[in-house]
C-alpha cells in the first residue's frame, strides 16, 4: 500500500516541480545571457559539473592542484565551502580549523594546496590574488556567470546515466548537459571503460576534442587486504565507493551510508565501530569522511586514499601551463 500512495504523491507534485523547473530554466538561460563576467588580475580555471551530486570534483582538484605545485605555478583554490559555517572570505588553516567551520572538501583540499572558502567567487579569487597567488583553481563554479574563466573544466561521473535525468527539482541536473558541455573548454569523464566509453557515445557525441577519459585508482594498505571490513560514507554516491572496495575483492561485511557532506555524531562512529569490533573487522572510509572525524575515533578508522588518474591530458595540460607565463 506504501508504494502507491508514494506514486500517488509524485503524480500530484509532478505539475508543480514541472513548473518550478521551467522557471529554473528559464533564470538559468537569463544568468548566462546577461551575466558580468568580470575579468579577474589572474588566470581562473574553473572545476565544475552538471549535478547535484559528486562527480569528482575534488580530486580534480587536487590533481591539478599537484600538477602546478610541480610546475612552480602558485595555484589557490576558491572554493565555496559547502556545510561550513563562515560568511566571510576565510583562508584556510587546516592546523586550526575544522570541518564545521571551512567545510569538509576545502579541508581537505587545504593538505595539498593553499584554500580560500568564500560565498562570493569574487572576493575569493581577489584575496587570492592579494595573497601573491599567480591562478585560481574555482571548485565548482560552472554555473556562475559574475566572473570570467579562462578554462572551464566540466566533470562528469561515466557511471550516472545523465541520458533521461531531468533538471532540478524534477530530477538531478543543474542545467541542460548539452548547454553545460557547450561552455567547456575539457570535458573530464571519470569511470571505467566501459562507461567512459557510453558517455563518449552518448552525450559527448561531436565533442571529440574535448574529452578526458580518467579513473579512480585506490590505495589499499596491506593490512586491509586479508580482514573483514566496515565501510561508512557520506559522499554524492555513496555506491561508488561501496563498488571500488568490493571491485578489489575486499571483504566488505556491513556497509553504512550517510547524505553528502554529513557530520558523524559520536552515537553514529560507536555504533560503527562497536560492530566492527563485535565481528573482529576494521572500519574503512574516504578521505572526505576522515576529515571530519574526531580524533578519538580517528585511530580506528583507515582512510582509503583514491588518487585520480587522467589518459590523453596532454592537451589539457599544455593549455594549463600557457595561463602562466
Amino acid at each position: 500500500m506504501l508504494p502507491f500512495f508514494n506514486n500517488l504523491g509524485k503524480i500530484c507534485l509532478y505539475p508543480i516541480l514541472y513548473l518550478l523547473s521551467l522557471v529554473w530554466i528559464i533564470a538559468h538561460r537569463l544568468r548566462i545571457k546577461y551575466g558580468r563576467y568580470e575579468k579577474m588580475p589572474i588566470p581562473v580555471v574553473c572545476i565544475g559539473n552538471i549535478t547535484l551530486g559528486g562527480a569528482g570534483k575534488t580530486p580534480t582538484v587536487i590533481f591539478l592542484a599537484n600538477y602546478f605545485k610541480k610546475n612552480n605555478i602558485k595555484a589557490h583554490v576558491v572554493s565555496r565551502g559547502y556545510g561550513g559555517a563562515f560568511k566571510d572570505t576565510v583562508f584556510v588553516d587546516p592546523r586550526t580549523h575544522s570541518a564545521y567551520q571551512v567545510g569538509d572538501e576545502p579541508l581537505l583540499i587545504s593538505q595539498y594546496a593553499k584554500v580560500w572558502v568564500s560565498k562570493k567567487k569574487k572576493e575569493g579569487i581577489l584575496e587570492a590574488y592579494k595573497a601573491g597567488a599567480e591562478l585560481v583553481l574555482l571548485d565548482d563554479g560552472h554555473q556562475n556567470f559574475s566572473i570570467a574563466k579562462d578554462v572551464n573544466i566540466l566533470v562528469f561521473d561515466a557511471e550516472v546515466n545523465l541520458k533521461n535525468e531531468n533538471i532540478f527539482p524534477l530530477g538531478n541536473l543543474r542545467e541542460s548537459a548539452l548547454l553545460a558541455i557547450d561552455r567547456a573548454n575539457f570535458l573530464i569523464s571519470i569511470g571505467d571503460s566501459v562507461s567512459n566509453k557510453n558517455l563518449r557515445e552518448t552525450i559527448f557525441q561531436n565533442h571529440n576534442q574535448k574529452i578526458i577519459d580518467g579513473k579512480f585508482v585506490p590505495n589499499i594498505i596491506p593490512k586491509l587486504n586479508k580482514r573483514k571490513l566496515v565501510a561508512f560514507c557520506g559522499i554524492g554516491r555513496p555506491e561508488k565507493f561501496f563498488s571500488m572496495l568490493r571491485k578489489l575483492n575486499l571483504e566488505i561485511i556491513k556497509e553504512y551510508s550517510f547524505p553528502d557532506h554529513h557530520f558523524y555524531s559520536n552515537r553514529q562512529l560507536t555504533k560503527i565501530s562497536d560492530f566492527a569490533t563485535k565481528n573482529n573487522a576494521l572500519v574503512v572510509t574516504t578521505e572526505k569522511d576522515f576529515i571530519k572525524i574526531p580524533l578519538t575515533f580517528k585511530k580506528n578508522i583507515y582512510p582509503i586514499d583514491i588518487e585520480l588518474h587522467l589518459s590523453k591530458n596532454k592537451n589539457l595540460l599544455l593549455e594549463l601551463k600557457k595561463l602562466v607565463p
